[in-house]
C-alpha cells in the first residue's frame, strides 16, 4: 500500500471512531434524561398515592361517624327534633 492509501484508511477509521463516540455520548445523555424523568414521575406518583390514602382514611372516618348514633342524634337536632320536656 502506498502512503496516500494508508492516510485515507486512517482518516476513515478516525472519522468512524469519532462518530461512534458522538453517538454513544448522545445515547448516554438520552438515558440520563429518561432516568431523571422516571425518577420525577415516581416521586409524583408516590405523593399522589399518599394523598389518596389520606383521603380514603378521612372518608372511612366520616363513614364511621355517619354509622354512629351520635350522627343520628346530631342530624335529628339539625332537622328540628328535640328532646321531649318531661317536666310538665
Amino acid at each position: 500500500m502506498n502512503e496516500q492509501k494508508r492516510n485515507r484508511i486512517a482518516a476513515a477509521i478516525t472519522i468512524n471512531v469519532i462518530l461512534l463516540i458522538a453517538v454513544l455520548a448522545i445515547v448516554a445523555v438520552y438515558q440520563l434524561v429518561v432516568m431523571a424523568t422516571a425518577a420525577r414521575l415516581k416521586s409524583e406518583y408516590i405523593a399522589e398515592i399518599q394523598k389518596y390514602k389520606q383521603q380514603t382514611e378521612e372518608a372511612e372516618d366520616y363513614l364511621e361517624y355517619i354509622k354512629s348514633e351520635e350522627y343520628l342524634r346530631d342530624y335529628a337536632f339539625y332537622l328540628g327534633w328535640h328532646y321531649r320536656d318531661n317536666s310538665k
